[in-house]
């Protein structure tokens, strides 16, 4: 009988990269939570034979109804539409009590064998309190709140995955055309040497995860997995993104304070992630205490390069 994987946030990007990695398997059946049953998105996984079923992250019942009868659930939260209306406490405060819910429906359903938690490191640990993340902290919180219950962190896959490239899109850490130097520029409050630790394009790069994750879970359960692609400084993926669309591109230094000035919050998620990764480099992605795990230690392949990803992609 196949084993029933439920997806929230089906229509989203990881949620369909999960879908587009076990759909056709005879091994799994699946079920995507949305919040709308009636959106195109919903629509378009009914046509692929994907079970949909309404869910709501506030309502702890509703996901619990969701969740029933599942093998593995496949969480995660965002943080995007949160600020576009919210300020960043009370964006932070929403955001974890989704998690929560979404860890303690997991928790209580019946039967279930793996919980796979979309999550971020644990930068203000990292950073001693100099960083603090909105999008990082309120996952972090959730991770302390499965972690205090061991039955259901023993089922558990932290699973933390790497830069989007399609983030050179999204305000303070995009790219803007010059148009009478016939050029772009990258405004960075960080170093042109940072680290970028990669996914790429997340609806190529991440199905190649999944399956080694629910396949492998005596190494996987109570574990984190590290999802990246590649790793490139922040010059070279610059770089990258300006020899595949055959333009100028420049690293334009800026201050922490200017970016703020420019962005508002928006600066203080992604400008600030970029520049705890410049400070703090490889150990950014790293998690005090836990075993850590790769592509390399899942057997992960067929991953796309990032030059690649950013091929048919538009800012």
């Amino acid at each position: 009988m196949p084993k029933l994987v439920t997806v929230v946030g089906a229509t989203g990007n990881q949620g369909g990269a999960v879908i587009t990695a076990l759909n056709g398997d005879p091994n799994y059946s699946l079920r995507g939570l949305t919040r709308n049953l009636e959106s195109q998105a919903a629509q378009e996984l009914k046509k692929q034979g994907i079970e949909v079923v309404e869910a709501d992250l506030d309502s702890l019942s509703s996901l619990k109804a969701a969740f029933a009868g599942s093998y593995a659930v496949y969480g995660v939260t965002g943080v995007n539409e949160l600020l576009a209306n919210h300020d960043l406490p009370t964006a932070e405060k929403i955001e974890e009590g989704w998690g929560k819910n979404i860890a303690q429906a997991a928790a209580e359903t019946p039967g279930l064998q793996h919980f796979i938690w979309s999550t971020l490191p644990p930068a203000s640990e990292i950073s001693d309190g100099r960083y603090h993340l909105t999008n990082h902290v309120a996952k972090n919180k959730v991770d302390d709140y499965i972690r205090a219950n061991s039955d259901l962190a023993a089922k558990t896959t932290f699973f933390v995955i790497a830069q989007y490239h399609s983030n050179y899109s999204y305000g303070p850490v995009s790219i803007h055309p010059i148009p009478s130097a016939d050029a772009y520029v990258h405004f960075a409050s960080h170093p042109p040497e940072t680290p970028i630790f990669w996914i790429g394009d997340v609806t190529r790069n991440l199905p190649p995860f999944i399956k080694p994750i629910l396949e492998q879970p005596d190494k996987t359960r109570g574990n984190i997995v590290f999802a990246h692609s590649e790793v490139r400084t922040s010059e070279e993926s610059l770089q990258i993104w300006a020899k595949t669309k055959g333009v100028r591109a420049f690293h334009v230094p800026v201050s922490a304070e200017l970016v703020k000035s420019l962005w508002g919050k928006y600066a203080d998620v992604l400008a600030g992630m970029w520049r705890y990764w410049g400070e703090f480099r490889e150990k950014s992605w790293s998690a005090p205490g836990y075993v850590v795990l790769t592509k390399d230690d899942l057997g992960v392949t067929d991953l796309i390069t990032l030059a690649e990803s950013f091929k048919d992609y538009e800012i």
